[in-house]
């Protein structure tokens, strides 16, 4: 784009010498404002372009180019959780559905029960709020007088998709073929049901024909709960199994799994830099190794001891790094990555010993 300055010399320069063109002179005090509207409206018209492109574009203007090809943001959703009712005397009891409860500015609808004293409760604000109290909630809206406790988060609650993860999202949708009830399809549906991270479709696992395994992960990267693989099954190939009832096209067995958590325990020796401790890094390696590791779910089966090294190694204060185990072994740590059997790296124990600067 011209800005002002170049418009001016332009313009400017297609005029005769002879005629005067020095600052404050007829000609030119004339010509300054037009350009000065030319600049501006390019600079509108660029603004236009980025704003109709995907790449460039922004917020609203990103949701609306995204949906001319069926690719819509995911709304915020709400985390279901699990809770237990008791007694004063500790004895589990049932309560009345639709009743509410909240602990720290979180609130909670009883929507389903489970078994005695046990429902499902559906967080009433959207987001990862939900997901994060554990702990005893009270009564708002009924006289119970028992203890109410919030415990596992059966389905995550999720943010609007970030604009970053819809224009990537964008981009795979519109460079794929989802068709027939193949790879692609499974995933982009299976990708759009609220609490879902990712999946990572079996096609025919072990030759059995007909037979689709698909193995999800929820919104945390962690193994789904029964509730949401079973909300995932209902959806996709609900029983009778194969009969197109579900998302699944008909004659697809499709059955949906989740991943089994690795514990990774990582022994290493670190030099540090002067004015820093061993103590007081040992966070922040620990957030590095795990970082890393939630960055190879359902991309690398396997974790490399080089890789775990250099995420260490970019923290200041760390100096050098050598001796890193995984899991008692000095090599690399394979994870299995069958259809029966995913396995996804947890972060276990960690022990960081220094050693002298060489």
């Amino acid at each position: 784009m011209r800005g002002y300055e170049q418009l001016m010399e332009d313009i400017l320069a297609a005029i005769p010498d002879e005629i005067d063109k020095r600052e404050g002179s007829l000609i030119f005090t004339a010509i300054a404002p037009i350009a000065s509207m030319i600049s501006e409206q390019q600079w509108y018209a660029d603004n236009i372009m980025d704003a109709t492109m995907a790449d460039t574009a922004r917020g609203d203007d990103l949701t609306r180019k995204c949906a001319e090809h069926g690719v819509n943001r995911y709304p915020a959703s709400s985390a279901v959780r699990k809770a237990v009712f008791t007694t004063q005397d500790g004895a589990r009891q049932d309560v009345q559905l639709e009743t509410r409860f909240g602990a720290e500015g979180i609130t909670y609808l009883v929507t389903k029960r489970l078994e005695l004293g046990v429902y499902e409760l559906a967080c009433e604000q959207t987001g990862k709020a939900g997901n994060l109290y554990f702990g005893p909630i009270l009564p708002i809206n009924n006289p119970y007088l028992g203890a109410a406790t919030l415990s596992d988060v059966l389905i995550p609650g999720e943010e609007i998709e970030s604009d970053d993860a819809l224009r990537e999202r964008f981009y795979i949708v519109v460079n794929s073929r989802p068709f027939g009830g193949n790879i692609d399809q499974y995933k982009e549906y299976i990708r759009a049901i609220p609490g879902i991270g990712d999946v990572k479709v079996f096609p025919t696992p072990e030759g059995q024909g007909g037979k689709v395994q698909c193995v999800i992960i929820d919104a945390d990267n962690r193994p789904a709960s029964p509730t949401l693989v079973a909300k995932v099954q209902e959806i996709i190939n609900p029983e009778p199994s194969g009969k197109g009832y579900g998302l699944a096209p008909i004659g697809h067995d499709t059955t949906v799994s989740t991943v089994e958590e690795l514990a990774v325990d990582v022994e290493t020796s670190v030099a540090v830099r002067p004015d820093y401790t061993v103590h007081d890094l040992e966070p922040v390696i620990r957030q590095q190794i795990e970082r890393y590791l939630q960055s190879l779910v359902f991309v690398d089966d396997v974790i490399r001891v080089s890789r775990l090294d250099a995420a260490v190694l970019e923290i200041d204060g760390i100096a050098d790094i050598r001796g890193t185990t995984i899991n008692g072994q000095a090599g690399n740590l394979l994870l299995s990555a069958r259809w029966d059997k995913y396995e996804v790296p947890k972060m276990g124990n960690l022990t960081v010993v220094e050693m002298p600067d060489v």
